[in-house]
C-alpha cells in the first residue's frame, strides 16, 4: 500500500505520518515483526544453497523512516525506526544492487518531504527501477507511507500506484493553560483513487469522504518536526543574513558579493533548466 498525505507547510503531515507510524508499532508492531520473521526464515530454507550466510532478522518492528521519530513503549524504553535514505529505494539492477537498501519483508516506511525525492515535474527521468519498485512493492508486503506539500508535488509514476490520498485541511491542538499540548486532532479529506483525487485537484466533481484522527498527548514529544531546519543554518564560513536597506549611493560602496544580494533582477542560475511538467 502507498498512501500520500499532502497539505499546506506546518498543516501538520508529517506530524499525521508520525501518528500512523505510532499506530503501528503500539497495535501492529508484534505482528508485523513476527511476519517479517517468518518470511525470512522462508527465504533463507529457500536460499540457503545459494548464500553464503542467512538473511538477517529485524530485532524490532521492522518501521522504517528518513526523520528522527523517538517513541515511548515503556517507563524507560523508546522505540527509534531504522534508518532509511529514499534515494536508495529502488528495484537493484547490475548497476544499483551495491547502493540500494534492502527492506525486510512487511517494513513499513515513513518518508516526509517526499518532493525533495521524486519531482512531479520530473516524472519522464524517473529511473526504471525506481518505478518498478513502487509498482512491485507489495510483492514484499511494504507499506509506503509519503507526505509531500502539494497534491501534484510527488512523481506520477508514484501517484499512479498510491491506494489512498489524505489531504490535511487543519491541524488542531489542545493546549493546558500553560501552553502544553494535551491532545491533537488532523481534519482529513480522503480520496481513494487517482481520478477522483485529480479531479478535486482541478475543481471537477468528484468523490472524497471527511476523515479527523486524533492523538492524546503532544504528537510533537514523538519526532524532530522541524528536521529541515539544518538546510536554513548557514555553512562554515557564512553566517545569519542581518542587512539593512540602504541607498543607491551607499550600494556602490558594498563589495560586490554584499551588493549581489541586493540586486532583485533574475539571476543567470535561477530555474535555468525547465521543468518537465507531472
Amino acid at each position: 500500500m502507498i498512501i500520500e498525505i499532502v497539505g499546506k507547510p506546518r498543516s501538520g503531515k508529517t506530524a499525521l505520518n508520525t501518528l500512523f507510524m505510532y499506530r503501528e508499532l503500539i497495535y501492529n508492531g508484534r505482528i508485523m515483526l513476527w511476519h517479517s520473521r517468518s518470511v525470512i526464515s522462508g527465504l533463507n530454507k529457500e536460499f540457503a544453497q545459494e548464500r553464503d550466510k542467512p538473511l538477517a532478522f529485524p530485532y524490532k518492528p521492522p518501521i522504517l523512516a528518513n526523520y528522527e521519530a523517538h517513541i515511548r513503549t515503556g517507563f524507560d524504553e523508546v522505540f527509534e525506526p531504522y534508518w532509511l535514505n529514499p534515494y536508495t529505494l529502488g528495484v537493484p539492477t547490475p548497476q544499483t544492487s551495491d547502493k540500494i537498501q534492502f527492506m525486510p519483508p512487511c517494513s513499513c516506511l515513513h518518508i516526509t518531504e517526499g518532493r525533495k525525492y521524486w519531482d512531479g515535474r520530473e516524472s519522464s527521468s524517473m529511473p526504471d527501477n525506481v518505478s518498478r519498485y513502487f509498482e512491485t512493492h507489495g510483492h514484499n508486503y511494504l507499506t509506503i507511507i509519503i507526505d509531500a506539500q502539494r497534491g501534484k508535488a510527488l512523481d506520477l509514476n508514484i501517484r499512479e500506484n498510491a491506494n489512498r490520498f489524505i489531504e490535511v485541511q487543519g491541524m488542531v491542538n489542545d493546549e493546558d493553560a500553560y501552553g502544553r499540548i494535551l491532545r491533537s486532532r488532523w481534519y482529513c479529506r480522503e480520496f481513494y483513487s487517482l481520478q477522483d483525487y485529480e479531479a478535486y485537484l482541478v475543481g471537477k466533481t468528484c468523490y472524497y469522504r471527511n476523515t479527523m484522527y486524533s492523538y492524546e498527548g503532544n504528537i510533537f514529544e514523538l519526532y524532530k518536526s522541524r528536521n529541515c531546519q539544518h538546510d536554513f543554518v548557514p555553512p562554515k564560513g557564512r553566517d545569519y543574513s542581518l542587512l539593512e536597506f540602504v541607498s543607491q549611493s551607499e550600494l556602490h560602496k558594498l563589495n560586490r558579493k554584499i551588493a549581489e544580494i541586493y540586486d532583485t533582477t533574475r539571476p543567470k542560475w535561477y530555474r535555468n533548466n525547465k521543468a518537465t511538467a507531472a
